[in-house]
C-alpha cells in the first residue's frame, strides 16, 4: 500500500519493485525458452502460432487443459491461418508450413467450425513445457511480494 493507504497500480507496484522483478523476469526467461527451444526443435516460431491457438480457447479451457481433463477441450473464438499470421507477423506461406510440422506431431488438428486446435496429444507432450511455464509465474510473483514486503 501507498503512504495514503490506496493500492498501487500494477505498473507502479512494478516499476517499484523493478530490481528485484527484472533479474528474476530475465532468469527464468531465460529458463523458460531454453526449454521451449527443445520441446519445438529450435524453431520458436511454433512454440509462438501454438500459442495464438492456445489464446482462442478460454480461460476455463486453460485450467483444463493445465491441470485436470485432456478429454474435453471446449473452444471460443476462431482461429483460421490468416488470423495466426496476422497475429504473428509470420508470412502465411511460413505459417501453414509450420502448421503442416505440428499436424504431423499430432499437436493440432482443424476443426471445420473453429479452426486451428490444440490436441491432448499436445497437451500432453508439452506438460513439462506448461509446468516451466507455471515455475517462471511463480517466480516473478514471488519477486514481486519480496519487493514489497522488503
Amino acid at each position: 500500500m501507498s503512504d495514503t493507504g490506496e493500492r498501487k497500480n500494477p505498473r507502479e507496484r512494478i516499476l517499484g519493485a523493478f530490481g528485484t522483478i527484472f533479474p528474476a523476469h530475465l532468469a527464468s526467461s531465460a529458463r523458460l525458452l531454453h526449454s521451449a527451444r527443445a520441446y519445438f526443435d529450435g524453431d520458436l516460431d511454433k512454440m509462438f502460432i501454438i500459442c495464438v491457438i492456445l489464446a482462442s480457447e478460454d480461460d476455463a479451457a486453460w485450467r483444463n487443459i493445465m491441470f485436470d481433463s485432456l478429454d474435453s477441450m471446449p473452444r471460443m473464438g476462431s482461429t483460421n491461418t490468416a488470423s495466426i499470421a496476422l497475429a504473428t507477423g509470420i508470412p502465411r506461406a511460413t505459417v501453414q508450413r509450420k502448421l503442416a510440422d505440428l499436424v504431423a506431431r499430432g499437436w493440432i488438428e482443424r476443426r471445420v467450425d473453429t479452426g486451428w486446435s490444440m490436441t491432448s496429444k499436445a497437451v500432453q507432450d508439452l506438460r513439462g513445457l506448461s509446468l516451466e511455464t507455471l515455475r517462471y509465474l511463480e517466480t516473478i510473483t514471488t519477486a514481486l511480494r519480496k519487493s514489497e514486503v522488503g
